[in-house]
């Protein structure tokens, strides 16, 4: 046998025995203590401040990374989060934070908003999470749509829900315009109505992409309801969707 052959059958040989060795597992990622330390301390002071039950469950979830997001059901039957009231701002804070848990953290978002609590949650230690997507292209504004519920606000205007020059969102899309506004009274306007459960459910067959810009407005108007009335004319007034164009 040539020199050239023995060194082919000898390469052949090695590439058997690379093919079966066993492949190296995945390391296991650290259990994140000091971080479930922190939280600890967390859930000690929602409990100090009466958002929560001594005692109550809390459930967890781990991302590869080690960040780690902790709920609750708080005694009023709001969603807590990493010890705090899940508010809008809240869960925008968590998916920049952890943005293999975004999806976790949207869930129990949208949890909020229909009232379902802890209902039908994921099971612990979810990993294989998407990555959150980003923006899309922003519609070009349909100018009659956005006459039509500028019109609608004005009325609120005239009757005196909202003051006059408030800041508000207006958010293009494909089918028509989303425009939102914080009343006197402390209520939240979409497109000239006050947005109740039964309007939203409108709005997003209305308007099927804006769905998701309709949940986080019915958050919004949650958080603002859970405290006593006050005027919200400026409250819309910073917006940092992306897909939010102005005027504010």
């Amino acid at each position: 046998m040539g020199r050239d052959a023995k060194r082919a059958k000898q390469a052949r040989r090695d590439k058997r025995r690379r093919q079966s060795a066993p492949t190296p597992t995945e390391p296991v990622p650290a259990f994140p203590e000091k971080e479930m330390l922190r939280l600890g301390k967390t859930w000690d002071r929602a409990i100090d401040l009466g958002l929560m039950a001594s005692g109550q469950d809390v459930k967890y979830h781990f991302a590869p990374d080690g960040g780690v997001l902790s709920v609750a059901e708080g005694k009023s039957g709001q969603v807590l989060a990493n010890g705090e009231r899940l508010t809008p701002a809240v869960a925008e804070r968590l998916r920049a934070q952890m943005p293999l848990l975004a999806e976790v953290v949207t869930f129990y978002e949208r949890n909020q908003i229909d009232n379902l609590g802890l209902g039908g949650a994921p099971q612990d230690g979810l990993s294989a999470l998407p990555v959150p997507r980003s923006a899309g292209p922003v519609p070009a504004m349909d100018e009659r749509a956005l006459r039509r519920v500028q019109a609608a606000t004005e009325e609120l205007v005239a009757q005196g829900l909202v003051k006059e020059g408030a800041g508000m969102i207006v958010t293009p899309s494909e089918h028509g315009v989303l425009m939102a506004v914080g009343g006197r009274n402390g209520e939240l306007y979409a497109n000239g109505r006050a947005l109740s459960a039964t309007w939203a459910d409108r709005l997003r067959a209305q308007l099927p992409d804006l769905a998701s810009d309709v949940d986080r407005l019915q958050a919004i108007r949650a958080e603002w309801q859970d405290g006593p009335p006050r005027d919200r004319s400026m409250a819309l007034e910073e917006c940092n969707d992306p897909n939010c164009l102005a005027p504010h």
